[in-house]
């Protein structure tokens, strides 16, 4: 699993304008799924000509970043509302999502179905 930083944004914004910040910068696609936390919001977005192809974005609401989770599973086109969803019931992805201070160490993830998060090792510097 990687995870990279897309947008910093000031702690004085919203949570509505942290997603609004999200969406215009990703070019307006569709909110498919959203899931709030107290420190952190997950959601899932596609656009409408590309259902199946959505991605994976994390906000990490204590250091107000935006994080994108690609799951390093040469799914290039991305995910469908069908995967997100193994990924958050049978992937236990949601443990990571609720400390977002896990995704932005330099731990390296292993995410299954079936099993709970696993640490590879850590990320090269």
């Amino acid at each position: 699993m990687c995870v990279s930083q897309m947008l910093r944004l000031s702690k004085l914004e919203t949570l509505d304008e942290a997603v609004a910040k999200l969406l215009e910068f990703a070019e307006y696609p569709k909110l498919v799924r959203w899931i709030q936390f107290p420190t952190a919001l997950i959601v899932f977005l596609a656009h409408q000509d590309s259902p199946d192809c959505g991605a994976v974005y994390v906000y990490d609401r204590k250091r107000c970043v935006w994080l994108w989770v690609d799951f390093d599973d040469q799914n290039y086109g991305g995910y469908s509302p069908s995967e997100f969803d193994v990924l958050v019931s049978q992937c236990h992805f949601l443990r990571l999502v609720a400390s977002p201070g896990l995704l932005r160490s330099p731990v390296q993830w292993l995410v299954r179905p079936g099993q709970r998060p696993e640490v590879l090792g850590r990320q090269p510097v």
